[in-house]
């Protein structure tokens, strides 16, 4: 995997996120929108949900974005709600939403593709994909914050 880089994705200051979705939802011509990202707590937030931790992998040139629940891998977030995460969150997130204007931040110079990662309880990680699927990068960023080693691809 020497092709292969995976590290932290820091959300700049900017652009602004929420007005950045906004700009690329209004390029694209979307014509409703019911959420979109925007930078929260020192992660990116949607919705109701808690923030996401974002790494960023690149291989072979292409980059990709991987979103995790900090909660999820055991990360403690100052601030951060103490409630379980809401049932479903996974499959009923509006995944092209969240990752449309992140697919296309100016960080990422030729587009990126967007990674949401549900780790569960019972040591399995699903994953939803926007854009290109990635499963080595997916799979060396969460080598990296968990010791899950069983895949099941969602979409």
């Amino acid at each position: 995997m020497s092709d292969l880089l995976v590290a932290p994705w820091i959300l700049p200051l900017q652009p602004d996120l929420a007005r950045f979705s906004m700009e690329v939802a209004d390029l694209l011509e979307v014509r409703q929108l019911s959420a979109w990202p925007e930078a929260r707590k020192g992660g990116i937030g949607f919705g109701t949900l808690p923030p996401f931790l974002s790494w960023l992998g690149i291989k072979q040139g292409r980059r990709h974005l991987v979103l995790l629940q900090a909660r999820e891998v055991g990360a403690l977030v100052p601030g951060a709600r103490t409630a379980p995460m809401p049932e479903q969150w996974f499959e009923t997130l509006d995944l092209e939403s969240l990752a449309r204007p992140l697919a296309h931040h100016p960080d990422f110079e030729g587009g990126a593709s967007v990674h949401v990662v549900h780790l569960k309880r019972d040591g399995e990680a699903q994953v939803r994909s926007y854009g290109e699927p990635a499963p080595d990068v997916i799979r060396a960023v969460v080598e990296k914050l968990s010791d899950i080693q069983i895949w099941s691809f969602t979409d």
